[in-house]
């Protein structure tokens, strides 16, 4: 018999107990749907992921800190003390910083074309005229960094120039449109030791709304990397970190030489990640989630295994005397027992099929309330890629015809004799 004969045949089979093979393919359903959306949730969270690197950094950008000693990794053994600038946290830790020197080294690294220092610079307070003083953290305009631009331009930030968060704006009095442009704010800073105070009034070039994607906060003013410099040294000058830095972010002059350039900066003695290396947790995090979540759904897959050779040994017990007449007219026992097996493989691919695709309506109708609940914007946490319905329709057709080897033995080896006395 030919196998697009068998197939067929095994089709009309199926028909014949349409409720029995309904039920036992919403069986296998239920493994299809949780591991379908699995996949999904997989994708979605890789991407978001992804989103917020590439929203925020630079391919070509590594992060530089001093090595700590072994000790470090573990918080229950005592810490070497090493000379040089630390900043202290308490409870005998500390976090060992970069000084000038070592900002001198990396720019002298080959295909580096940029060194920033880590400005861990915070204003005292944030002001306007006549309006209320407001606490703020800042940083130095990185234009890899992806914003809603309200009003004005993120372009060429001169050092007389603020880049303004829209939660900003609104608290100091400013319209969220192109009249806050040119609009002044102070920023006043105090030195740790002296508790002097120096004010910056910085014109507004730009009102942004951040992404969700951002890693900057709504809280967050960015200046000129020169500006930032001057307040972060205003705010240390005269304490033991005065000239020392967190870090410092290395821009490879392409991205053909990041690697190169992390081995370098490594072979001096320092500790340098690229943007996916900091977010390394993050995938490991989802990727054990997603294997948790496919975990349950092969146990509902292997669950389905008993009911595949349940349902197909009732068959063959059912049409003993049918598989006794197959084989008096001249059916082989080898085409019997592929007869049984495309049986099951038809279970299979009905219950993959009815799975992944109630999965794909119910992420589809899920997704703008996840966002939504989640606070992800335009983003999107189940994302369904093609290949991956045809990863658990196929897989799933290989488990249930594994699950009818021992049925269709079993119908491959009657006597015809037997069967056809059978009643």
């Amino acid at each position: 018999m030919k196998l697009i004969d068998t197939v067929r045949r095994a089709g009309r089979s199926l028909r014949q107990a349409k409720a029995r093979t309904l039920l036992t393919s919403l069986a296998i359903g239920v493994g299809a749907f949780t591991i379908t959306l699995a996949l999904a949730a997989g994708e979605g969270g890789r991407q978001y992921a992804s989103d917020i690197i590439s929203s925020n950094t630079d391919v070509r950008e590594l992060y530089v800190q001093p090595k700590g000693d072994d000790a470090s990794l573990d918080p229950t053994r005592p810490r070497e003390y090493v000379p040089g600038p630390s900043m202290q946290f308490g409870g005998g830790f500390s976090q060992k910083m970069l000084s000038g020197d070592d900002i001198e080294t990396l720019e002298g690294l080959e295909n580096v074309s940029e060194v920033t220092p880590i400005y861990n610079a915070s204003a005292l307070y944030v002001t306007r005229e006549g309006q209320k003083k407001y606490q703020a953290g800042l940083e130095p305009h990185n234009s890899a960094i992806k914003d809603e631009i309200i009003a004005g331009s993120t372009d060429g930030v001169g050092d007389n120039q603020v880049i303004l968060p829209s939660a900003f704006a609104e608290v100091l009095g400013l319209p969220l449109n192109s009249s806050s442009i040119g609009q002044t704010v102070d920023i006043v800073m105090a030195n740790s030791v002296t508790e002097e105070q120096k004010t910056y009034t910085l014109e507004v070039k730009a009102v942004v709304k951040s992404s969700i994607l951002s890693a900057v906060g709504s809280t967050t003013l960015r200046v000129s990397r020169d500006t930032v410099a001057d307040m972060y040294d205003f705010n240390m000058r005269g304490t033991p970190l005065e000239g020392a830095f967190l870090g410092a972010t290395v821009l490879a002059t392409d991205e053909q030489s990041v690697e190169g350039v992390k081995e370098a900066i490594s072979d001096k003695g320092y500790l340098a990640q690229t943007a996916e290396d900091l977010m390394g947790f993050l995938f490991q995090f989802i990727n054990v989630l997603m294997g948790v979540l496919i975990g349950f759904g092969a146990l509902a897959v292997l669950t389905s295994v008993f009911g595949i050779i349940n349902t197909q040994y009732i068959s063959v017990l059912e049409r003993t005397q049918q598989i006794g007449l197959m084989k008096a007219l001249g059916m082989r026992g080898r085409d019997v027992g592929r007869l049984f097996k495309l049986e099951a493989a038809w279970v299979g691919f009905l219950g993959g099929a009815i799975g992944s695709g109630l999965a794909l309506l119910a992420g589809t109708l899920a997704n703008p309330w996840i966002s939504d609940a989640l606070s992800l914007g335009d983003s999107h946490l189940l994302i369904f890629q093609p290949w991956s319905f045809g990863v658990v329709v196929g897989g799933l057709m290989l488990v249930a015809i594994a699950s009818g080897i021992l049925p269709s033995r079993k119908a491959a080896k009657l006597d015809p004799i037997e069967a056809l006395r059978t009643e």
